[in-house]
């Protein structure tokens, strides 16, 4: 249950209207209306408005991850030119960006609640919250491995937990077994938490699957991170961890045809998202001119909507408002359709390949001060 936020009225204005008002307001605002009364200094540091604040539908900007041949094609060694921008205009009407690519270090996971994942190795990260342009430095994850092994790839996912308050960092490392030259039979896990600025670790999972698909469609909703993962016959399944239990659980899928195949399993991709504030999926069929939107409420999935069929076929990258989805065209566009009006509108973005991500103004704080 979360706990009560209190702050200092003004004027007429109760406890509740205040709260739901500041929420409202961009990050840049409410760091400067922190100083307005004591109540308000802590009302922006307290982990539930910070939570809800993170849940409003109007803070969420677009960022896109793209790769696009390089026209000047007389420097063979770099055909391919890569850019992570971000839209601040909310409603996507003005299309200028913000090239986030020089300050991108390394490999980077995320953007999770509008905190990137620098990740300089598999068990050293750096946090970023690019709102506050502020950076932590974890300490180094030193997990205990079993003999013979080693970290073969890692992952990450960011989520609230309602019971201590506070946020928490979930590592999980896939390790590979170098006498038998295969994946180990068990996953590690770590929890950072940043309340006390360390790592603890947990009881892997047999490594049934490969949690690593789909990745960077993970999804944090009420206290839980979900993933999508793939098992060794290609079908898939969600991954679910809870963040106050610090257990995982495999949840099946709404029932939709499964794939056979690496082939089909990259093909028919199963994207992650929250629609009416429930874990949703959106699946499109194998020939790719119809999509389905599916909602999980009270443990089983409902088919909410169906959109298309289009003469045209695309690919589902991501949620964007409510009814509105980002697809890729076959001849590479990013295009949003508003199933609502089914309206399609060209975002003018080309490329070769594209990932999709949410950016939304974050107040979790990076400074170690605010530990």
């Amino acid at each position: 249950m979360e706990r009560e936020i209190r702050v200092t009225s003004l004027g007429d204005l109760s406890d509740d209207m205040m709260i739901e008002t500041l929420s409202r307001l961009p990050v840049r605002s409410l760091m400067r209306f922190k100083c307005v009364c004591k109540s308000w200094f802590g009302l922006v540091k307290d982990p539930n408005f910070i939570y809800k604040h993170l849940k409003r539908d109007d803070n969420m900007r677009l960022m896109v991850y793209c790769t696009y041949k390089n026209p000047d094609d007389r420097d063979p060694s770099d055909d391919l030119i890569t850019y992570f921008s971000v839209f601040p205009d909310r409603t996507l009407t003005d299309l200028h960006f913000q090239d986030l690519e020089p300050l991108m270090k390394g490999i980077h996971i995320g953007p999770y609640d509008g905190i990137f994942c620098l990740l300089k190795s598999h068990t050293l990260i750096n946090l970023w919250n690019v709102s506050l342009n502020e950076y932590r430095v974890v300490p180094e994850c030193r997990p205990r491995l079993p003999c013979y092994t080693k970290t073969h790839y890692a992952n990450v996912a960011l989520g609230f937990d309602p019971v201590i308050n506070g946020f928490k960092l979930v590592l999980i490392l896939t390790l590979w077994n170098d006498q038998r030259d295969s994946f180990h039979d068990f996953s590690h896990v770590a929890v950072y938490s940043f309340s006390t600025n360390s790592w603890r670790d947990l009881e892997g999972f047999e490594m049934r699957f490969d949690y690593m698909v789909d990745r960077i469609y993970n999804v944090y909703l009420n206290g839980y991170c979900y993933w999508v993962v793939c098992r060794p016959d290609y079908s898939k399944a969600i991954l679910s961890f809870s963040i106050s239990d610090e257990v995982f659980q495999e949840i099946e899928g709404p029932s939709v045809p499964q794939t056979t195949t690496y082939y089909q399993s990259v093909k028919t991709p199963w994207i992650l998202g929250t629609y009416d504030d429930c874990l949703s999926l959106l699946y499109s069929d194998k020939m790719a001119h119809s999509f389905e939107l599916w909602i999980m409420k009270g443990g089983s999935w409902t088919k909410h909507l169906t959109f298309g069929p289009f003469i045209e076929t695309y690919q589902p990258l991501g949620f964007w408002r409510k009814g509105e989805f980002f697809l890729e065209s076959s001849d590479k566009r990013v295009v949003l359709y508003d199933s609502r009006y089914q309206e399609m509108r060209d975002l003018e973005i080309t490329g070769l390949w594209f990932t999709v991500h949410i950016l939304k103004e974050s107040l979790i704080r990076m400074e170690n001060e605010d530990m």
